[in-house]
């Protein structure tokens, strides 16, 4: 069994978030699974309706938690940029985005 299938969670899922006060926050897709110093991080994006299909252009944000168990865990201030890189350099190998020096 995979790490993916450990936690329940796979690519392309469709996760619902909500607030600190319980408000919906809206639907996000599971774009990046990745291990960064033992611990496990997914990637997720606003989910987009194949019917409403932004400019391929657009950018999209990108939010990244830890996930603990079953729960996903906001980052840290300090962790940020640090598991953004990481982030990167997984959607860097698997072709997503161009890397910055070409």
């Amino acid at each position: 069994m995979t790490n993916e299938e450990k936690q329940g969670i796979e690519l392309g899922d469709i996760i619902s978030l909500d607030d600190e006060n319980g408000e919906l926050l809206g639907d996000f897709e599971v774009i990046a699974l990745f291990d960064h110093k033992g611990k496990q991080y997914v990637a997720l994006t606003n989910s987009v309706d194949e019917d409403n299909e932004s400019e391929e252009d657009e950018e999209l944000d990108i939010f990244v938690f830890e996930v603990d168990g079953e729960e996903l865990v906001p980052l840290d201030e300090g962790q940020e940029e640090e598991i953004y890189e990481k982030l990167d350099e997984v959607l860097e190998d698997i072709e997503l985005i161009e890397p910055e020096d070409k």
